[in-house]
């Protein structure tokens, strides 16, 4: 393994020529400040000779950019986040930019220290799906002009945000089963105070009472044996439709009814909110509520594009729809 990374004084000590005449070289610049064309083959001969990588970092605070962005998530293995990351991955890589992706596991202080760890590597702009803890963020953030975009999760009313209307687009689950429901289930991750879920636990309750129909709320988890006790008590209490408020309750909701023997679409129905690749693999196969991922990871990169230009166009919530994916289950 080689002992330590080759620096430009190290190319210069080498041939007998000066750092800077080495630094114009590898920057293109070598015609410019009149080096001559064997000089500058010898150098990018030797650069290459010695694996010579450039630091970039050091550059981008010369110039006073590093043409990377921080994107702060809540839960990376969270399979929403992960096509999220990778549609901005995408769209930021076409414009030339680099990205450093962290997960919060939605603990505010992990959160905290992260986002103060990308701003001391001097990042350009900041993408942040936050935590609950807003205003333990806004100190942070007001000491630094880089720009900021929420994503997903609303972070600051005057600030760009691109996501969906998640309170609106729970509610509307409650009329899309194919049978009017005797009572609803509703079902959300044994953490609930996550905004968004927060948001669509009461988007879903909200339809129930106007419609006039009982809901009881399940509150799921990793533990197999718990999500199974808890969805047989709901079964036994009359639940007979399902809306699971993200696709992880869904596949643990599933797998308690499999087990239970209790047939879907027969004997109880079901919707995830966000939707999975598996699930049409399923029998039946799972409706679900898809959000536009691609759609809002590209938006949000237009929008820190704008910002990173220092755009005087007012902060703008950007709320796109969800589209219904019909299969078998609802």
């Amino acid at each position: 393994m080689k002992s330590k990374r080759t620096s430009l004084a190290d190319i210069a000590e080498s041939l007998n020529v000066s750092k800077s005449t080495v630094s114009f070289v590898l920057n293109g610049k070598g015609k410019q400040f009149n080096i001559s064309e064997t000089t500058q083959k010898l150098i990018l001969d030797k650069a290459k000779e010695l694996n010579y990588v450039p630091n970039y970092f050091a550059k981008g605070l010369r110039e006073g950019k590093t043409q990377t962005i921080g994107l702060v998530l809540a839960d990376i293995s969270n399979p929403f986040y992960s096509e999220l990351s990778k549609a901005i991955q995408e769209s930021l890589y076409e414009r030339g930019y680099s990205l450093f992706i962290v997960s919060t596991n939605d603990d505010s202080t992990m959160e905290l220290k992260l986002i103060r760890d990308l701003i001391l590597r001097s990042v350009d702009a900041l993408i942040i799906a936050p935590c609950n803890g807003i205003p333990a963020l806004k100190p942070v953030l007001d000491e630094t002009p880089i720009p900021v975009v929420w994503v997903d999760r609303i972070g600051d009313e005057f600030a760009d945000f691109v996501g969906v209307d998640n309170y609106m687009e729970a509610s509307m689950l409650v009329k899309k089963f194919s049978v009017t429901p005797k009572k609803v289930g509703i079902l959300h991750p044994k953490r609930s105070d996550v905004m968004t879920i927060q948001l669509r636990i009461d988007g879903t309750k909200s339809a129930c009472e106007k419609q006039q129909i009982p809901y009881e709320l399940g509150a799921l988890s990793e533990d197999e044996q718990d999500s199974k006790r808890i969805i047989k008590q709901l079964v036994d209490d009359g639940v007979d439709s399902f809306v699971a408020l993200n696709n992880k309750v869904a596949l643990h909701a599933i797998n308690a009814l499999n087990q239970l023997k209790v047939e879907i679409p027969k004997k109880v129905r079901i919707i995830s909110f966000d939707d999975s690749e598996a699930f049409s693999y399923f029998a039946p196969p799972v409706t679900a509520l898809r959000q536009p991922v691609n759609r809002i990871g590209q938006e949000t990169v237009e929008r820190l594009m704008d910002r990173l230009k220092e755009s005087t166009e007012n902060r703008k919530h950007l709320m796109m729809e969800c589209s219904f994916i019909e299969r078998g289950s609802h």
